[in-house]
């Protein structure tokens, strides 16, 4: 038996929540882990109760979509709404244009300051 190492585990978990995406533009899902425990999860859509890409089309500005929250501001929100801390996490990330997570500022930024220390991406 092949038993995955924890980067490869939480990597494979990345992608099937990347399957949740509905922004069209990509399908990405991201895993914050501490302890080799997971504490959110999140993917790249509307905020809850908002109509998503995949209904009503994105709304581009600036060749981005204003529609779709990202995956990793998604799985560091969902660890605030439920008060798990993120501090001395990883995130694993997996988008399927195959971009680094530290590419968009935005992400970056809010991952600094949810105490996230690590990131994982597709290799």
């Amino acid at each position: 038996m092949n038993r995955p190492d924890w980067d490869a585990y939480f990597m494979s978990i990345a992608f099937a929540v990347s399957a949740r995406a509905t922004c069209p533009r990509a399908s990405v899902g991201a895993v914050i882990v501490r302890d080799n425990r997971i504490i959110s999860t999140g993917y790249n859509g509307a905020p809850a109760g908002e109509p998503h890409c995949t209904e009503v089309g994105c709304l581009m500005e600036g060749g981005h979509c204003q529609r779709a929250v990202h995956a990793e501001t998604n799985a560091v929100a969902e660890a605030a709404r439920f008060g798990l801390a993120t501090e001395g996490a990883t995130l694993y990330y997996w988008d399927s244009n195959n971009r680094p997570a530290e590419s968009c500022v935005k992400c970056s930024q809010v991952m600094k300051a949810a105490g996230i220390i690590r990131i994982v991406g597709r290799e």
